[in-house]
């Protein structure tokens, strides 16, 4: 069976799942890799839990009960691990996102005299909002560091804007000075988007490897109907219980 291709396991699960990200490219690719392993360590993981549990069947030892707890006792044990690597990943993206955008996103500061920003500033807060917006967004466009700088290098109410749109046309105007680094911060954040999300597909998909135990009865008419299921839990407890049973009196 190929290390890459397992019909086991759900596609959105095997590794090369990185290369979804929109801005993932050679440029990005080398603060993606915990990212990669992460995947990768989940998909060896999930494949270790379906051959297990084929190996299970085949020990003439076990019943259907022991063969359950046996994979799950595998499952969790190698699950340990994947958990160690996700979280990790998911911690050095998050890390390194908050590095860039604090070095990224640094208050600018004014390329005009101060007389001319002072100007640029009563011209902006002068305008109505739309004008005053498209204004601004063909600066930023146009790499006018003069115009753009004197309206963002200063509080946002004195060009006449909210703070919270003069903080986003901050954030753009970096990253069209800077585009590399705005594209590497976007790609991390989309990777820990990713991780993040697909770990609920991951838990899911570890719960249907290791399955439960069906137990099925046979009504008066011989028709074999399902009785209940049991999880490898909840034949841990009932075996507890047993033995709680034969624990010597002190």
């Amino acid at each position: 069976m190929s290390d890459d291709t397992d019909t086991r396991i759900s596609p959105t699960l095997h590794p090369g799942i990185a290369g979804e990200i929109a801005d993932y490219d050679d440029e990005t690719r080398p603060l993606l890799g915990q990212t990669e392993t992460a995947v990768s360590e989940a998909f060896k993981a999930l494949q270790s839990i379906h051959n297990a549990k084929e190996g299970a069947k085949l020990n003439p030892t076990l019943n259907d009960f022991e063969q359950l707890v046996a994979v799950d006792d595998h499952a969790i044990k190698v699950m340990k691990r994947v958990e160690g690597i996700w979280d990790r990943a998911i911690d050095t993206l998050n890390n390194n996102v908050f590095a860039m955008e604090k070095d990224l996103y640094a208050p600018v500061e004014q390329r005009a005299t101060a007389t001319m920003a002072s100007e640029i500033r009563r011209h902006f807060a002068s305008l109505e909002q739309g004008p005053r917006m498209n204004a601004l967004r063909k600066a930023i466009e146009a790499g006018d560091a003069v115009t753009a700088t004197a309206v963002l290098g200063a509080p946002s109410y004195l060009s006449g804007f909210e703070p919270d749109l003069h903080a986003e046309y901050l954030i753009d105007w970096h990253n069209a000075q800077r585009p590399l680094e705005a594209k590497k911060i976007r790609a991390m954040k989309a990777a820990a988007d990713m991780l993040n999300n697909r770990f609920k597909l991951l838990t899911s998909a570890v719960e249907k490897a290791v399955g439960v135990h069906e137990e099925y009865h046979e009504d008066r008419q011989g028709r074999r109907t399902l009785a209940r299921t049991w999880t490898a839990g909840e034949i841990r407890n009932r075996v507890k219980a047993s033995n709680e049973r034969f624990a010597v009196p002190v």
